[in-house]
């Protein structure tokens, strides 16, 4: 199942169970069968790339996109999608979300050291309240609101997207990947907000929320620190939707 792939470090992954009554997953190296964890890529036919990230030998998440050599961000990563949503491949299977707020500490922690630049988190008033006060020596501008036992929390790097992401690479890398008129679209949406920041736009604008739900997908996907291959799957599956 994996001779050909290929494991691509990355802090983020989640360290390995403790516990001696979680078996490891069927995700296994060929070469001594060692249990599979990380990020792990592999080439495919006509441009394209298959990732996988692997918990423990579990599939978190597993997908198709093409093959975007000329953009990387250390802010970027296959992990911030299925660590900030609670990704599984299998529902059923061993993950490494403790509790309901998991995902929500998550990003929260992710936004303070620099693992992505935008987010939305909720967390009991405590733990809001050191986080508050942590996010003062940071480039974060922050909105909360209190909901219920908890606080949301929308928060977003004050630096530019010019600033924080090389832009010509990206639009070059899309231009590849996507037909014309698709390519065309995202370019714009993101030469539009070269000179503005996810502070800016999606945290200080009102509705903020909703402004970024309408937003391009290539300005969402890069905003929240996703993979801009997976985005690019779902740019063109949206298209033919």
């Amino acid at each position: 199942m994996a001779d050909a792939w290929t494991l691509h470090p990355d802090y983020r992954t989640p360290p390995v169970p403790t516990e001696t009554d979680v078996p490891p997953g069927p995700w296994r190296h060929p070469d001594g069968g060692q249990i599979m964890n990380g990020t792990y890529e592999r080439p495919l036919p006509k441009r394209q790339m298959e990732v996988v990230t692997v918990w423990y030998g579990y599939a978190l998440s597993h997908w198709r996109g093409p093959r975007m050599p000329r953009f990387s961000s250390p802010m970027v990563s296959a992990w911030n999608p299925v660590l900030a949503q609670g990704m599984a491949v299998d529902p059923g299977a061993p993950a490494p979300y403790r509790d309901e707020l998991w995902c929500d500490r998550w990003i929260a922690e992710a936004l303070l050291y620099g693992r992505k630049p935008y987010g939305a988190f909720a967390l009991p008033v405590d733990e809001a309240m050191r986080w508050f006060a942590k996010s003062g020596g940071t480039n974060l501008v922050y909105q909360a609101r209190a909901e219920g036992d908890l606080v949301r929390v929308v928060a977003g790097t004050s630096e530019r997207y010019g600033q924080l992401f090389d832009l010509d690479a990206l639009i070059a890398d899309y231009r590849e990947a996507l037909p014309e008129d698709l390519a065309d679209r995202e370019a714009a949406a993101l030469e539009e907000h070269r000179a503005l920041s996810p502070a800016l736009s999606y945290v200080l604008t009102e509705p903020a929320e909703e402004r970024f739900a309408q937003a391009a997908l290539s300005v969402r996907g890069l905003t929240l620190g996703y993979p801009p291959r997976e985005t690019a799957a779902r740019i063109v599956a949206s298209a033919a939707a």
